[in-house]
């Protein structure tokens, strides 16, 4: 949560000529917005630069999976591996290339990726998820266990990812929750009333924990997630001397094919840990997640 309201979030839109794909579905933006784009907050958090960059989790989410609608956004996709990776702090775009990244199998064979990208997942404070595509090995005789950072990653902050290498959640595992921060709609937020990937009710909201899963998710039973989910979302809360456990009234940032759902909270107060119970969601190989949880960080 912003602790003043310095930080002015304004819509940066930069138009990428960058090598894209799905994650769960394909591609939809919300109103006014180009699905295309990347926006960047108008600040870079100040908190970011002292705290530890890494590569917090890398996701083998399709085995030569993506489909044929994927040609419509990089033409070699369809048959291809997907994997996404999330971030610690938000990338520079500048610096984003498939030749970053070199995923090693079981059996010691290195790939060099060949196309990565930050979409669908593309708003202010989203661009920390980027979606591998390439081949990585095949499930289960030699999959892909481990993802290195092998060029200039660059963090917005300044930080190098360079040399960053982190194991690989098998194919056969269900999504994770990888990162979570708090904040509130101030006069700032770059607020998003109506259309798919919007923001919470406005009025009705205190505070907002965003929850940023290891990739892609749907309900089991392959809609978006809502209000059948709401009270498997458990959010510890600190409230001055009180820490309660409190569930959202309403899941936000929906629709647009990404891993950022956004928990809306009636209650007041410093999120610490987000809880998510076992077998509420699917990644894009209908694999159900386990129980999962997350710290949850301040996002000034």
């Amino acid at each position: 949560m912003r602790q003043n309201n310095k930080m002015a979030k304004h819509h940066a839109p930069i138009q990428l000529l960058l090598l894209t794909v799905l994650m769960a579905g394909f591609l939809s933006a919300c109103a006014n917005r180009s699905a295309r784009a990347l926006y960047l907050s108008a600040s870079v958090p100040e908190i970011d630069k002292t705290r530890e960059t890494k590569i917090l989790t890398a996701f083998f989410g399709l085995d030569n999976g993506l489909t044929f609608r994927a040609r419509a956004i990089y033409r070699n996709a369809q048959g291809k591996d997907g994997m996404p990776l999330v971030f610690s702090h938000e990338l520079d775009p500048k610096t984003l290339q498939g030749a970053d990244f070199a995923v090693t199998t079981k059996n010691g064979k290195v790939f060099i990726v060949e196309a990565a990208s930050f979409l669908p997942a593309n708003e202010e404070f989203e661009l920390r998820t980027v979606l591998l595509i390439g081949e990585y090995g095949n499930y289960p005789d030699n999959p892909a266990v481990s993802v290195e950072v092998v060029g200039d990653l660059m963090a917005r902050t300044g930080q190098n990812f360079k040399g960053q290498r982190v194991q690989v959640i098998p194919l056969e595992e269900g999504p994770v929750l990888s990162y979570a921060e708090y904040f509130t709609l101030d006069e700032n937020y770059p607020y998003i009333a109506k259309g798919k990937g919007c923001d919470c009710p406005k009025e009705a909201t205190k505070t907002v924990v965003k929850a940023v899963w290891s990739g892609g998710v749907r309900a089991v039973n392959g809609k978006e997630l809502g209000e059948p989910e709401m009270d498997d979302f458990i959010v510890t809360l600190v409230n001055g001397s009180d820490t309660i456990k409190v569930t959202p009234f309403k899941l936000a940032d929906l629709g647009d094919s990404e891993n950022n759902i956004d928990l809306c909270l009636k209650q007041a107060g410093i999120p610490i840990l987000v809880e998510v119970k076992e077998n509420i969601a699917i990644d894009p190989n209908d694999d159900k997640n386990p129980k999962t949880q997350v710290k949850v960080l301040s996002r000034w």
